[in-house]
């Protein structure tokens, strides 16, 4: 008899009872709040002590390691996966794809990928940027290169060259991380087309993003030469904004066969703006002139024997341009007045939106609690855009398909504070470790501690000095570091790797193996952009060390949200 006792039955059954009753809600809950057979299956393992795979205590990859493109997870990512080539293969993208842009292709598959390099064996040279960046040794100011009496050594504090055996940095995963903070470089193969918008500091990283993009005649360590008959990088600048200084750029075709172009714009794009005097003029001015330059420009695909035009950007990057417009300026209609143009004027189905920095643009507390009440709304409107897609019914229509938020104004507070530290600054928060309300309330404290000869706009001590002994009993001056070349602009040489690392990561979230047609809007999907999203942010757009074993180790990177 397999029915216990009638005396010790009721109790039996009570428990059974409830072990059903539990099941039923789990599944319940699963089915209609997760709708996601995936979310749906973690749920049910977990609740009936299934073994869920975590990082290995020897840094052994997750469970389902490999997805269908080889590409394997790394023990701190489930969105970030790396693919190990053989020293003679081209990459990635010209091996999966056609060479071309294939906006139109309906099969998915890795549309961009990027590399870590030692500078030692890939330099950024900064070729493109004849201006606006860190040259070394005695600094010097205006046209005529007068001496200001500091000096620029090139070295950066130590906790932002390396990390080594840093078990309490910070990862919020239990697991140590080591390796290197600023000290490597950058390449990128992609088949998308990509368009930077923005002003100065954004014509900064573009041009960085165009040497890390471009196909070399030579090849670099690792590829193959494919030739100017095959249609090899040509960077070409469409205009200038004024003598010297560009305006408008296209590298066409890029590593893989897309093309990477920057737009200098001194304000959102906005339909009032049109017809205004462009950049760098103030006021964001634009017309049909610049786009249809754009546009319309000709280039020699890979491998292809005929020309062909830009006609659309698959990606718009915007950097939001506050110092040319004002925090008030800066409004919720305007940033998605910009988002819509972006496809409207562009062909844009994906745009990424950057968070705004500190800078010497931001003068006071009450600004600073402005710029992060507009960066908050910058978040929702990614959030929230296929919600409202889904309620206004243009889901699978035109328009723009992704919103994705690039934290780049966590970049610089990590960046800032690692110097702020490394100057002797009391009571700062190692960044790794800090929140938003540990940026908000520490600050304060040193933010606003600025060179007191820095005219108009005076930069923060933090951003741009190297040591405090240089700054004497004045501070008005200080020898400079290798972060910042004033209050807002970047030293390229140093910062602008982790930026292009975090974009390329980012637009790979929805652009990686999935169908174009795909409908962005079901919830697994959204769900697993936003947290390839996090990844990409927490990972690149900030300080946190990247694995030795993954530098100028013939290893490609990608991301994916599924």
């Amino acid at each position: 008899d397999l029915l216990p006792s009638a005396g010790g039955g009721g109790g039996w059954r009570h428990r059974w009872l409830i072990r059903a009753i539990a099941f039923l809600a789990i599944l319940s809950y699963g089915v209609f709040i997760l709708s996601s057979p995936r979310q749906l299956t973690r749920l049910l393992d977990a609740a009936f002590d299934v073994a869920v795979a975590a990082p290995s205590s020897d840094g052994g990859s997750l469970a389902s390691h490999t997805n269908r493109w080889g590409f394997l997870r790394t023990p701190y990512h489930d969105h970030i996966r790396t693919l190990t080539r053989a020293g003679d293969e081209v990459g990635v993208i010209a091996r999966n794809g056609n060479g071309t842009s294939s906006s139109s292709s309906s099969s998915p598959h890795v549309r961009i990928s990027f590399e870590l390099h030692d500078p030692k064996t890939v330099p950024l040279k900064n070729e493109f940027n004849l201006y606006v960046h860190c040259p070394l040794g005695k600094v010097t100011e205006g046209k005529r290169k007068k001496p200001t009496g500091e000096f620029r050594s090139g070295r950066l504090p130590p906790s932002l060259v390396r990390v080594d055996d840093d078990n309490d940095g910070g990862s919020g995963r239990g697991v140590g991380r080591n390796g290197r903070v600023l000290d490597f470089t950058v390449t990128v193969s992609t088949d998308l087309k990509l368009l930077l918008i923005g002003d100065s500091v954004m014509v900064q990283l573009a041009q960085a993003f165009d040497e890390m993009v471009m196909e070399r005649e030579g090849g670099r360590e690792g590829e193959v030469d494919i030739g100017r008959s095959h249609g090899a990088s040509g960077r070409t600048v469409v205009w200038e904004a004024w003598r010297g200084h560009n305006g408008g750029t296209i590298v066409a075709p890029s590593r893989g066969g897309g093309a990477s172009a920057l737009w200098r714009m001194t304000a959102l794009l906005s339909r009032s703006r049109k017809g205004r005097p462009p950049a760098n003029s103030a006021g964001g001015g634009w017309s049909d002139k610049e786009i249809n330059a754009l546009l319309g420009h000709s280039y020699q695909p890979m491998r292809q024997p005929h020309n062909m035009t830009v006609r659309s950007f698959d990606v718009c990057v915007i950097r939001v341009m506050h110092g040319w417009m004002k925090l008030h300026e800066i409004t919720h209609d305007r940033l998605v007045e910009a988002v819509e143009l972006s496809h409207e004027l562009l062909g844009a189905r994906t745009v990424v939106l950057m968070t705004i920095p500190f800078t010497n643009n931001v003068k006071t507390a009450k600004e600073l609690r402005r710029v992060e009440e507009i960066n908050d709304d910058i978040r929702e409107i990614a959030r929230g855009w296929q919600s409202s897609r889904r309620e206004e019914g243009t889901g699978n229509g035109r328009g723009v398909r992704h919103v994705l938020v690039l934290e780049y104004g966590t970049y610089y507070n990590h960046i800032i504070w690692s110097s702020a530290i490394h100057l002797g600054y009391a009571n700062v928060t190692h960044p790794l470790r800090a929140t938003r309300e540990t940026f908000d309330a520490e600050g304060h404290d040193f933010l606003f501690d600025r060179l007191q000869e820095g005219g108009a706009w005076p930069p923060s001590v933090p951003m741009v000095c190297d040591d405090t002994k240089s700054l004497g009993k004045d501070r008005k001056t200080c020898n400079r570091n290798y972060l910042f070349l004033d209050g807002m602009h970047i030293c390229p040489e140093s910062l602008a790797g982790r930026y292009a690392a975090g974009l390329a990561c980012l637009v790979g979230c929805v652009h990686n193996g999935r169908k174009d047609d795909e409908d962005s809007m079901e919830e697994e999907i959204v769900f697993g952009t936003r947290a390839c999203e996090r990844e990409c942010n927490e990972q690149f757009l900030s300080v946190m060390p990247v694995e030795e074993t993954l530098i100028n180790a013939n290893t490609t990177l990608a991301s994916f949200s599924g």
